[in-house]
């Protein structure tokens, strides 16, 4: 078995200085590989996981967001701990012992999977045992929540603490085109052998000096989810079931949700529009205590748009621009927006019940597909 790629599907490129990416649609495995040939040796190339079956009209230039094909996922190994908010770093020997652990796991399970050095860390595709075809927001977040159970399980099980937790499941997210060229290291990406593993980190990196193409498949089963049926316009979690420990991330004390970390909060990102209004939003509520906006005086708004428009500035969007996130940010925070679990999950962003649940869309009882 191998990894499918499917199309359309979006492509971004990073260059080593200025560093500003926008994305653009490939409708095919040719598309991509001419784009991903003129990169190589120039700058980064990145694709989103996924393929979607829809893009946005009129004009066609994105892709449908709520349309994916999720047939995979990737667990994203960095030399960070993120078990703690501010992510330290560890040693990258850590990441791949790490990697070593989930992907013996998977051989013994028979689990469809590849592995790749990115040229930074590792990144594993995991199968699922068929294409999951989200029929809209309420459903993607029913597969989402599905899947982050898994993967929540494996963080917890098998310590992975250097399991990037916003990379699962992430259906708008990006990752480094496998086999290509990563210029900000001067390493390719390449696929990996058990034995490469095993053999260390000075090895891996002496062998992607070259480039090495293909996958190394593993595994005949792709990983079944369970997700629930009952999803619906008011209806989302049992009050019952126990919530998954999804990871936060935090903005001068303020905790940011797991969705809103998992949608917009990603590091050299480009989350989609409505993730980072979404994100805004509520950053802009915490930091007036919910305090309705007509009762905040302009000083106060005036400092919480700068609070805010300095993290963003901190997460290094792809397309960050200071000016048009400062005038975008000061129009959200001086306006009054409703904003509730409910919404998000419909919305496809939801990865599972948190603690953080507000309880909107409780329902009785749960039935799996």
């Amino acid at each position: 078995m191998k990894i499918t790629f499917d199309f359309p599907r979006e492509v971004m490129e990073l260059g080593n200085e200025k560093g500003r990416g926008f994305r653009k649609i490939v409708e095919s495995s040719s598309d991509l590989e001419r784009y991903w040939e003129g990169k190589n040796g120039v700058s980064n190339a990145f694709m989103t996981v996924y393929g979607y079956r829809a893009t946005k009209p009129p004009f066609n230039k994105r892709v449908d967001l709520l349309t994916p094909i999720v047939r995979h996922f990737v667990m994203d190994f960095d030399p960070k701990d993120f078990r703690q908010r501010d992510r330290p770093n560890v040693d990258i020997e850590r990441a791949l012992d790490q990697a070593l652990v989930l992907h013996r796991h998977l051989l013994k399970e028979d689990i469809h999977h590849g592995v790749w050095y990115s040229g930074g860390g590792f990144h594993v595709w995991v199968g699922l045992d068929k294409p999951y075809m989200p029929s809209d927001g309420n459903h993607l977040s029913a597969i989402k929540d599905a899947g982050m159970r898994v993967v929540n399980d494996w963080i917890r099980d098998f310590n992975l603490f250097c399991s990037d937790p916003a990379v699962p499941f992430d259906t708008s997210g990006m990752i480094r085109i496998p086999n290509s060229y990563n210029s900000k290291r001067g390493l390719w990406s390449i696929p990996l052998s058990t034995n490469d593993m095993e053999k260390g980190i000075d090895y891996i990196m002496e062998k992607a000096l070259d480039a090495h193409f293909g996958m190394i498949p593993y595994g005949n089963n792709g990983l079944p989810l369970e997700v629930k049926k009952n999803y619906g316009k008011a209806s989302i979690f049992s009050t019952s079931s126990a919530p998954i420990d999804l990871p936060t991330v935090s903005m001068d004390g303020v905790t940011i949700l797991p969705c809103l970390n998992s949608a917009a909060c990603r590091q050299g990102s480009n989350p989609s529009h409505d993730a980072r209004v979404q994100l805004v939003k509520y950053l802009s509520k915490r930091l007036r205590n919910f305090i309705p906006v007509e009762r905040v005086k302009q000083q106060k708004l005036e400092e919480d748009t700068e609070t805010i428009v300095s993290y963003i500035k901190s997460l290094d969007w792809a397309d960050f621009d200071e000016r048009t996130t400062r005038y975008q940010v000061s129009t959200i925070v001086g306006t009054e927006y409703p904003q509730t679990c409910a919404m998000l999950f419909k919305k496809g962003m939801c990865l599972g019940k948190c603690k953080y649940w507000d309880k909107t869309g409780a329902i009785i009882e749960e039935v799996k597909e």
